[in-house]
């Protein structure tokens, strides 16, 4: 499949996951030096390859009509740190939810999380877009992360192909919604204790 058809299918597809709003999220590919990334402000309903943008390593335009995603410099900067192919970025609302709860993704609670996540980190809020972001979610990758929760933002997921990063978040997801239950029962079970 041609990686601008491919970007196009896994990051439609984390729309129709209801991990990512018609406008919201990003995801990328490198291929060598350059990276292909989704554009800024297309509904996923619509975006056809045509839409995907090339950049080089430094950030500079070499295919495109469209203007990239406003977090473009986060995934050029993961790309300098590792040898990672594949990046998305999802807005997730259950990790998003768990963390505003004040938990955390555990990924000791289900078999899945720990077979295919291999370490969770965190950052604090950031405003979305900017070059501090971008070195912060980098150096959790540095730090061997490779699944990073943008506390009030959503996540960001790395892998060696798109399937691997989406399933990431997936997986993430699906954890967060676990742990989000629980949370919910332990709550409605300590209400329902008699008050002496």
């Amino acid at each position: 499949m041609d990686p601008r058809d491919q970007l196009v299918k896994y990051f439609v597809e984390s729309y129709n996951k209801g991990l990512n709003t018609l406008m919201g999220g990003n995801a990328s590919i490198r291929i060598n030096d350059e990276v292909l990334i989704t554009p800024s402000n297309v509904p996923k309903t619509e975006l056809a390859s045509s839409d995907i943008v090339k950049l080089s390593m430094n950030g500079s335009i070499i295919e495109g009509t469209r203007k990239p995603s406003s977090e473009w410099r986060m995934h050029l900067s993961i790309y300098r740190v590792s040898d990672y192919t594949a990046v998305i970025h999802a807005h997730a609302p259950s990790i998003i939810t768990l963390y505003l709860a004040g938990l955390s993704l555990n990924l000791d609670t289900v078999s899945e999380a720990k077979s295919y996540i291999r370490k969770v980190s965190d950052v604090k809020f950031i405003k979305p877009g900017t070059q501090e972001l971008a070195d912060e979610v980098s150096l959790r990758i540095k730090e061997g992360a490779d699944l990073i929760v943008l506390r009030n933002h959503g996540v960001v997921s790395v892998g060696y192909s798109l399937p691997e990063a989406l399933n990431k978040i997936e997986v993430a997801e699906d954890t967060a919604k676990i742990l989000l239950f629980l949370y919910l029962r332990q709550l409605s079970d300590e209400s329902l204790k008699p008050r002496y």
